[in-house]
């Protein structure tokens, strides 16, 4: 399954992969598609938030120490690319899990988790929680998917900290349509909104759903 939205933003979606696939084949990083795909996203959302005022910092974390992988310069490149092309000032993190994406494609024999520190046990839990009930409820079995669970913790990370700290976006421009045209997939963000509450008693709004929702048509694609 293809995620088509408005013209504008898969313009520039097409302009983000066509940078970020020169300086990855430059650099000879094999890259599965589903890892790709994830990475494209995450930017392309990350540039349309800058471009709409709607960016949100993550919070400072230990994935500082990413600035010593030896990716981390490419990664660089990338966010430098991406500013020069769409005339934006990327925040410093954006580095960090470009970094992060790319670490993951290149050496899955690594406990991710272990070794960047990315995500607490209950974020961990959640996100097996959230694979196990879309199986029972939506008969999708993503429990083998390892791209797509790096990927997904990559998102849900900064989203579950801007949730706790009452930083939830609420101008995504792409939420009617997505809701409209990519129903399953918000179906599985719903699920995931369910298992948060269950552990924080909050809830994402449909703004972030819709974003989460993009997440998970990369899985259901692959």
């Amino acid at each position: 399954m293809v995620i088509e939205l408005d013209s504008q933003y898969e313009n520039r979606k097409q302009m983000i992969e066509n940078i970020v696939k020169k300086i990855i084949e430059d650099n000879h990083i094999q890259i599965t598609e589903v890892n790709f795909d994830n990475l494209i996203i995450h930017l392309s959302l990350c540039i349309s938030r800058e471009m709409n005022g709607t960016y949100i910092p993550t919070s400072e974390s230990q994935i500082n120490q990413l600035k010593e992988h030896e990716y981390y310069p490419i990664s660089k490149e990338i966010i430098q690319k991406l500013e020069e092309q769409f005339h934006v000032e990327i925040d410093e993190n954006q580095v960090h899990y470009v970094t992060m994406y790319l670490a993951n494609i290149n050496l899955l024999d690594i406990d991710f988790h272990y070794e960047f520190d990315l995500c607490d046990d209950e974020t961990e839990d959640i996100i097996n929680e959230t694979i196990e009930r879309i199986h029972t409820e939506l008969n999708l079995d993503l429990r083998k998917n390892k791209e797509f669970y790096t990927g997904m913790t990559l998102h849900f990370y900064p989203a579950l900290d801007r949730l706790q700290n009452n930083q939830q976006l609420t101008d995504n421009p792409l939420k009617d349509k997505i809701q409209a045209q990519f129903q399953l997939e918000y179906q599985c963000a719903e699920i995931f909104n369910d298992i948060v509450n269950e552990h924080y008693h909050k809830t994402f709004n449909e703004h972030e759903l819709a974003y989460i929702a993009l997440h998970f048509g990369t899985a259901l694609k692959s």
